[in-house]
């Protein structure tokens, strides 16, 4: 990809452009380079509908991951944090058209493909240019399927030698908490549910705050120095920056270190320009499991943490009513405190990410031949100590090591150590021309072609499994173990090795533009993937997009309130080959044969599923209509844009008649829909020369169905398991992917426990029907002031922690302020139960939400003595205030298996809290 050069914009145009959907609004910002793919083109030229966000709006939210911090800057963009630490956060481009394959972006870092944006330093991040609709991204061919968000790292400018330094310091909190039942009301439920009055007592001589035993004060502390220059045939840019986090969590941390290097040279008279790139980041992270939240919210606050003597609390009541070491156990709910005492997890991941560029111009600045390589490489190592002894005793406290010994003399383990490997490489090569040149001073034309071949999934992970090492953390070693008993059959070692899957497409594209009045795009290209079979590995994905600069024309040239207005739009198709991983035959291990005339039993393997030789690409076809306009003197500015995207051939399972399959077979056998508006604003004004300011904000609707499944034989399929037997979610025909589907709640039967639907109903969706966000700011001298808000409306969440009952957990504080009884028949609560709740409606609640992202207060000192151009101070409140009806930890669930929409996601059950930070930063300019 070539680099993109940017035009030189005012303190105050770099403050204000924040949104820039629209990004032409002032002749200077029209004169910018928004990359495209493969190229770049002036921002008032752009006919697809393209994002862009600067260097002052990634880093205005401090985060570990940039793609956090720009959170509600960029219409049609749904970004769900996590505030876990080292952990990522999702995003969704235009909704969700695939359910099995791939479902994240593309991210293309100055020409390298990867995964994600974690081993990058925001600070280090010049531009960030989301490609949303079909017309952009299929020249990305199948990789752009979900979105590609393209990076454009920092680089040297001509001039003397820049020094810049960036750091701040804060402090977490957890942003809202959950009032759980004191002792007396949970003995009071409890005792209800039971039907005696007495099993527990009132007088409890512990009350418990569980989620305070877990959680400590979390800190942030990040540095980053950069070093920068330019002379007349190179550029330079080196970086290096720590960030290091303790979470909310106790014992929770994580730390990167990140080294940057970034040149260019200029050799043969200028015609040869090579630039290197190469991003080295090193993580370690030190986890804590999430399920200790819910643990928290469950346990009673009657037991306490320790006994005086210095066991471990565990759930046991005595006769009279306390909770004693003598007593019978009254639920099963793990001790919070001790689960995270002894936990000890620790991973390191080693990331190098690097490029080499060279752009040769082959005919005046006509013709130029661009061949890009980039590459990345990760590297992971980790341990998980397991003190197995220790777990039991604490769950037992009554009992003693003797006692733990009985119980499997022969092999009493001590403790289990599990070590992991892993190494995964992916790497792309692209080859390219360029050619531009204007006709007849009007006619300007750019034609690009040229072929690209990447490979991925290149990957080992390697884990092993003994008992029984030496309790010194500096002895944790598997050849250090002296218990060589298999953990379980099969899982001492595990070696696992990826098949590697290579996509190679030959592509073009053609852009054409009168006057910079009427503009024309057109792309195509011809892409296989090795992941399908031999006839079905290649498809071919075009594009056009137009656009009509309508102030250009005579007849609006004395419209003197409009400034600029364009209407543009595309068509394109895109396909998905990241499904193609489910073409491969598995054999599933178990499978047990009796041979020979004694019948001996010899352990076997099978197929569990037939292939389909048929499956290919799943392939997303999408129209895009866009107006951009600025107004009145270009303090109005915004964009609007409506699509309708439609995903065929999705790939989901089957349930073939058993003759031909025992399992559900993988087939192309849906079609998914996301349609929507995005609209931009912003007014950005001056009052006299010190005072300036901006407010905008964007908004976004999108309607995501299943509309058809052509398999007679498509049925059940399930997800949103709450780990109690229940399950939550269904992929319907007619609803939106990944539906709660669960049993509506009718009213009370005389018992006064609810009474159910006799079918499941559909009763919405994790996935938010509107998105939002609001920014606002001023600068009033030296002085700067900013607030940035992100909402999502119409989604629905389900409070999972709430729903996981098995009998004598917690309840929340309010429960017990309207439960049936007979005497309050409509009360909102069922009596209390220790019954397993069914997955209903009653569990289903409002997701909407407003959150305050930040407000920030800065003050800058300008030239304070020669060589030290500025030195900004400021504080930072990160996520200050929430507004929601969502009674759980946070209305933002991303689930812990990347957004599954079958999986976790919109289910509140072991999730990490949002976080609130308060930190202050220095930002030094030398």
């Amino acid at each position: 990809m070539s680099c993109a050069s940017f035009a030189q914009v005012t303190p105050q145009q770099q403050n204000d452009s924040i949104f820039n959907d629209s990004i032409f609004f002032q002749d200077q910002v029209m004169e910018e380079v928004v990359l495209i793919g493969y190229g770049a083109r002036k921002a008032g030229a752009i006919t697809g509908s393209v994002s862009s966000i600067r260097a002052a709006d990634i880093v205005r939210t401090p985060a570990q991951s940039a793609i956090q911090g720009i959170q509600g800057k960029a219409a049609g963009i749904n970004i769900v944090t996590n505030d876990e630490p080292g952990a990522n956060p999702s995003i969704r481009i235009r909704g969700l058209g695939t359910i099995l394959g791939a479902r994240d972006p593309l991210y293309v870092i100055d020409g390298i493909e990867t995964s994600s944006l974690n081993g990058l330093n925001p600070n280090d991040i010049a531009t960030i240019d989301i490609l949303k609709d079909a017309s952009s991204l299929a020249i990305y061919g199948q990789k752009g399927s979900n979105g590609v968000v393209l990076i454009t790292t920092k680089k040297g400018k001509e001039g003397e030698i820049k020094v810049s330094y960036d750091g701040y310091y804060g402090q977490k909190f957890i942003q809202r908490d959950v009032k759980m039942a004191d002792s007396y009301r949970y003995a009071y439920f409890n005792n209800t549910a039971l039907g005696a009055p007495t099993y527990f007592s009132f007088e409890q001589p512990y009350n418990t705050n569980w989620l305070d035993e877990i959680t400590d004060t979390g800190q942030v502390i990040n540095n980053s120095i950069s070093l920068s220059g330019a002379g007349e045939n190179a550029s330079y840019y080196f970086g290096a920056s720590n960030y290091q986090e303790k979470g909310i969590l106790s014992g929770s941390e994580f730390e990167r270190t990140n080294i940057i290097s970034n040149n260019t040279y200029k050799l043969l008279n200028e015609k040869l320009k090579i630039t290197s790139f190469i991003n080295l980041s090193v993580a370690k992270n030190t986890p804590k499991p999430l399920s200790a939240f819910t643990n928290a919210y469950k346990q009673s606050p009657i037991m306490p943490v320790q006994y005086a003597n210095g066991r471990w609390g565990a759930p046991l009541v005595n006769p009279q009513g306390f909770n004693d070491l003598t007593g019978e156990r009254y639920n099963n709910v793990a001790n919070p405190a001790a689960q995270v005492y002894y936990f000890n997890q620790q991973d390191k991941n080693t990331t190098l990410i690097g490029s080499v560029n060279a752009e040769l111009k082959l005919w005046k600045d006509n013709l130029k031949f661009n061949s890009n390589f980039g590459a990345t490489a990760s590297w992971g190592k980790g341990y998980t100590y397991t003190p197995t002894r220790d777990l039991w005793l604490a769950g037992n406290p009554s009992s003693s090591v003797t006692d733990y010994i009985a119980l499997n003399p022969e092999n009493p383990i001590i403790n289990t150590l599990q070590q992991r490997r892993s190494t995964n490489y992916r790497w792309n090569w692209d080859n390219y021309f360029t050619y531009t040149n204007t006709f007849a001073e009007d006619h300007n034309v750019t034609v690009v072609a040229g072929l690209s071949r990447t490979t991925f999934n290149i990957s080992e992970y390697l884990n092993a499994t003994r008992q029984d090492v030496p309790l010194q953390s500096n002895y944790w070693s598997l050849d250090l173990s002296n218990n060589n008993i298999e953990v379980a059959p099969g899982s001492v070692a595990q070696n696992t090795t990826s098949t590697p899957i290579v996509s190679v497409a030959y592509f073009a594209r053609a852009e054409y533009d009168y006057k910079g009045k009427y503009l024309l795009s057109a792309s195509v290209r011809r892409e296989g993937i090795s992941a399908f079979t031999e006839d079905k590995r290649f498809e071919v994905f075009p594009s056009v997009s137009a656009g009509w600069v309508i102030t250009s024309e005579d007849f609006m040239k004395d419209v003197k309130v409009i400034n600029n207005l364009k209407l543009r739009g595309g068509y394109g198709e895109v396909g998905n080959g990241n499904a193609g991983s489910l073409n491969a035959i598995l054999f599933s291990t178990g499978t047990n044969y009796a041979f020979g005339p004694d019948q001996i039993i010899y352990p076997g393997n099978n197929v569990p599923y037939q292939v389909d030789p048929n499956l290919t690409w799943e392939t997303m076809k999408e129209i895009d209509l866009g107006l951009d306009f600025a107004l009145l003197d270009s303090r109005l500015t915004g964009a609007f844009d409506y699509y309708n995207r439609k995903t065929e051939n999705v790939i989901l399972p089957v349930a073939v008649p058993t003759v031909l399959s025992p399992e559900p077979v993988y087939l192309n056998s849906g079609t998914v829909s996301n349609k929507g508006v995005e609209l931009t604003l912003k007014w950005s004004d001056n009052i006299g020369e010190d005072f300036s300011y901006w407010v905008g904000g964007n908004v976004s609707q999108n309607k995501n169905e299943l509309e058809e499944v052509t398999s007679p034989f498509f049925g059940e399929y399930i997800g949103g398991s709450l780990g109690n037997g229940q399950w939550t979610k269904q992929v319907l025909e007619g609803q939106p992917l990944g539906s709660f589907y669960v049993y509506e709640v009718t009213g009370f039967n005389s018992d006064g426990g609810f009474t159910y639907s006799d079918e499941r109903v559909v009763a919405g969706s994790y996935i938010p029907k509107t998105t939002y966000g609001i920014n606002l700011g001023f600068s009033y001298k030296h002085f700067d002031f900013s607030v940035d808000a992100y909402g999502v409306a119409g989604n629905k969440l389900y409070n999972g922690k709430k729903a996981q009952r098995f009998g004598g957990e917690n309840v929340e504080y309010d429960i017990l302020d309207s439960f049936w009884v007979p005497s309050n028949p409509n009360a909102t609560n069922p009596r209390p139960s220790n019954d397993v709740p069914r997955a209903s409606t009653y569990f289903i609640e409002n997701g909407d939400y407003l959150r305050i992202n930040n407000i920030t207060l800065g003050y800058t000192f300008n030239n304070i003595f020669e060589g030290l151009d500025k030195v900004r101070l400021y504080a930072t409140a990160v996520n200050p205030f929430l507004f929601t009806k969502f009674s759980g930890f946070s209305p933002e669930i991303v689930g812990n298996d990347n957004a599954n929409p079958l999986g976790g996601a919109g289910i509140e059950l072991d999730a990490y809290p949002t976080n609130k930070t308060f930190l202050f930063g220095l930002s030094i300019g030398f």
